[in-house]
């Protein structure tokens, strides 16, 4: 219990919609005190109704919960933890967090299937952990690899806005000593869908492409229904204008488009990395769409770049706002404390009509914050509108609202903080 869950080998109409089997989703709460998880009835004790969850079945294992319109078994077992000290993830984690961790010798796991909706089993299982273990030193993440700050974690527990899609998964990098960069996914076989990879990176262009393959992940998880194979899908545009409709094509029919004795090529994909991969590519133009022609994502290394844009469900917009708005006091917080500072803010625009965009479309535009009043506060573009005329880089606007904030940044000589990571601002 509580290895790497494996996923099996699919049928071919399966593996073609991009589905796999689910594998559980596996997580772990520390605790900063072994003696909070001493026996197991007191942990389960600690088990009760919430505004959101309803303890169906909370006196024997599996646990049943109700959730949002959906009902959960989640498994709940004692677990050995050893922590090595030179795991990569626990720089993630302050240094109080990494004492606790690299000293607890027990954790509580939690084990559940995910139900249709990513992000709310996902943030229900948070949710979980943190009532069974409160005040958590940090949250391990099976699936993805990932330790998370328990800081983190009660945040994210007491909040009624899921944490971002790309939190359910992560993404790795593996150098084989020489240029070659397999970018490569894990986590998503918990939501029923494969794992994404991008073959042909280099040490020169791989945190590019990595952050292409975090976003066309994130967009796809956050939608709830990924892509068949071969099927298009825009998720964004270059700096120069060119459409990214990306689409996947599984990894063993995706070979001959490499190198041979590429790294992420048929030796790498172990035990430890499922065969229910997909690789990235994308579509040059309706054309390559009609006749099926792919391009691996690589060969666009000269198009994209930091001015990439990619686009957000509405779901996810309307998710992003609801944490930016839940959050806002901390905004507010660090403006007033913190001397030097560089805050932005992203606000809705309203197209020009002669644009055709459908009634309660926006155009989202970050500003950069000149002063804050109680009553609203002043702000200029720090970029060009494509659809709202005269509103260019550098133009101030001095009567906007917090009401209308749907995201905001906080740069600092310590670091960035944004909603889903303003924890860090919390002391351990």
């Amino acid at each position: 219990m509580f290895l790497f869950g494996k996923s099996k080998r699919q049928d071919n109409n399966a593996l073609r919609s991009g589905t796999v089997e689910r594998v559980p989703s596996r997580m772990l709460a520390i605790p900063k005190n072994g003696d909070l998880i001493a026996d197991q009835d007191t942990v389960l004790g600690r088990l009760h109704d919430t505004d959101e969850i309803t303890v169906l079945s909370g006196d024997e294992l599996p646990v049943r919960v109700a959730y949002k319109g959906e009902e959960y078994e989640l498994e709940i077992a004692d677990v050995t933890l050893n922590v090595s000290p030179d795991d990569p993830s626990l720089r993630s984690l302050g240094e109080k967090e990494r004492e606790w961790v690299l000293s607890a010798e027990k954790a509580v796991g939690v084990e559940m299937f995910f139900a249709d909706n990513n992000m709310d089993s996902y943030h229900l299982q948070v949710k979980m952990l943190d009532m069974l273990v409160p005040d958590m030193a940090a949250l391990l993440d099976d699936n993805s690899y990932r330790i998370h700050s328990g800081r983190w974690a009660v945040m994210t527990a007491a909040s009624h806005v899921a944490p971002s899609p790309d939190y359910m998964y992560c993404i790795h990098c593996v150098n084989d000593d020489g240029d070659s960069v397999w970018i490569h996914t894990h986590g998503l076989t918990r939501c029923g869908t494969i794992e994404l990879e991008i073959l042909g990176a280099t040490t020169e262009n791989y945190g590019m492409f990595g952050n292409a393959l975090n976003q066309i992940a994130h967009r796809l998880v956050g939608d709830n229904r990924f892509i068949g194979e071969l099927e298009p899908k825009l998720v964004g545009v270059c700096g120069d204008g060119s459409e990214i409709v990306a689409t996947w094509q599984r990894s063993e029919w995706s070979f001959k488009d490499f190198p041979k004795n590429i790294m992420g090529g048929p030796e790498d994909h172990d035990d430890e990395h499922s065969l229910n991969m997909g690789v990235v590519y994308l579509y040059e133009n309706e054309k390559a769409v009609e006749n099926g022609k792919i391009t691996p994502i690589i060969r666009w290394e000269k198009r994209m770049g930091d001015n990439d844009i990619y686009y957000k469900t509405t779901d996810e917009t309307h998710r992003m706002r609801d944490l930016a708005q839940e959050r806002l006091g901390y905004l507010r917080e660090m403006y007033e404390e913190i001397p030097e500072k560089n805050v932005l803010v992203k606000l809705p625009l309203t197209p020009n009509e002669k644009y055709g965009m459908e009634e309660g479309q926006f155009e989202y535009i970050w500003f950069k914050v000149d002063e804050m009043r109680e009553d609203g506060f002043t702000a200029t573009l720090t970029q060009d509108a494509f659809y709202v005329d005269g509103m260019v880089e550098g133009v101030q606007k001095d009567d906007l609202r917090y009401e209308d904030i749907v995201d905001w940044r906080v740069y600092t000589p310590e670091g960035s903080f944004e909603p889903d990571n303003v924890f860090r601002y919390i002391e351990e």
